[in-house]
């Protein structure tokens, strides 16, 4: 299964924090699960928890307590032991070990300025991940810019997306899917955003 077919399941994607949030998303519509905090000890149930509600499991390494957010062996030790899908990550070199290892790779960029937008799509042209999370996730011009440009690979637009409209607005500009914390979010799918164009932008 590609990336994109995992992620286009529905338009949201649960962003976790704590074990109770993972409870709380597993019971949500939501396809896949990233992982954005606590410990190595939690993450591993919670994880696995994840995989018998048949979701996707994303873990975010610069944000588990107790995993080296630089070294290949945390890439190792989420196939091997975690039993993730993949793993999210603002550094190259650990994208090349996902696809090593058989992971999902996700590039995360942080894009506020127009160099930054430039590095990371070259970033992105070199490495070809299997996909982009993009933060800020409430600027659509940056999420059309690279939906446009990297047609093939995934975008996932994450951070300050807080209602409905927002989240509509991301999609609208080439999103693939969402990445919120937002609880009230969790539930909705591609039906109950208002993805028409004319109507969302009259």
């Amino acid at each position: 299964m590609t990336l994109l077919h995992q992620l286009g399941k529905s338009p949201i994607i649960s962003a976790v924090r704590k074990p109770i949030e993972v409870e709380r998303a597993l019971e949500t519509c939501v396809s896949n699960v990233f992982f954005m905090g606590g410990t190595v000890a939690e993450l591993i149930p919670a994880v696995r928890l994840t995989k018998q509600y048949d979701k996707g499991a994303f873990v975010h390494l610069d944000l588990i307590r107790g995993l080296s957010n630089s070294d290949k062996e945390s890439v190792d030790f989420i196939a091997e032991y975690v039993g993730a899908d993949g793993i999210v990550t603002p550094k190259g070199h650990l994208i090349k070990e996902a696809k090593r290892v058989g992971l999902y790779g996700i590039l995360h960029l942080f894009v506020l300025d127009s160099i930054a937008l430039e590095n990371g799509l070259k970033m992105a042209n070199n490495l070809m991940p299997d996909g982009i999370e993009l933060m800020p996730g409430v600027i659509s011009k940056i999420i059309h810019r690279f939906s446009e440009t990297l047609e093939t690979i995934p975008i996932i637009a994450s951070g300050l997306i807080q209602t409905k409209e927002e989240a509509a607005e991301a999609l609208l500009a080439g999103a693939t899917s969402l990445s919120v914390s937002g609880e009230h979010l969790w539930n909705f799918s591609f039906q109950d955003l208002p993805l028409n164009s004319d109507e969302f932008f009259e």
